[in-house]
């Protein structure tokens, strides 16, 4: 499905009161302001996939989405680019999981310390799954994502069925090396 259906579906379905999987009766965040979403880009260092920065900046600043929704920019709780700069500073202890490089962010939490992560590196956005710091990349995109979860397919279980075996954070649209 293009990205302008996806978008529209997305919108339908924010519309009719079901914005995430989770029954909360939250409401959704006003969407981000595109100064907001300039400066997550300049500190990320890669600019959204074309439709994750539409949904932003048209539909709320996170909260929509599977699960309970990607996260919000810069929200002071779950801000998705403070937890990034956390993550990337932070000291990690030899057994702690690797920290995701620059451009890949933690973006929506499943609970359970699994997450998918969002690739910025990639134009389009490549996913990644996490689960309690095993991380897989995905043969998804983030378009091909927010499909899977509008046709009600993104499961866990999807998600496991999705692994690829690259282990490196490295796409072939770097020229960085493992």
């Amino acid at each position: 499905m293009p990205d302008d259906e996806l978008f529209e579906a997305v919108r339908a379905r924010v519309k009719a009161g079901r914005p995430t999987d989770s029954t909360s009766t939250l409401t959704t965040p006003e969407p981000a302001s595109l100064d907001t979403v300039e400066d997550a880009e300049r500190t990320i260092g890669f600019p959204l996939p074309p439709l994750l920065r539409r949904l932003y900046l048209e539909i709320a600043d996170g909260g929509v989405g599977p699960s309970r929704g990607f996260s919000p920019l810069n929200d002071e709780e779950l801000a998705m680019v403070n937890g990034y700069l956390d993550y990337l500073n932070a000291e990690l202890a030899p057994e702690d999981p690797p920290a995701p490089p620059p451009g890949v962010l933690f973006f929506c939490d499943f609970g359970g310390i699994m997450w998918a992560l969002l690739d910025c590196r990639h134009p389009e956005g490549q996913m990644w799954w996490w689960d309690q710091g095993d991380r897989h990349k995905l043969d998804l995109t983030f378009p091909q994502w927010m499909q899977a979860w509008l046709d009600g397919h993104l499961t866990h279980k999807y998600m496991e069925a999705r692994k690829l075996q690259d282990e490196s954070w490295v796409g072939p649209w770097t020229n960085e090396q493992p």
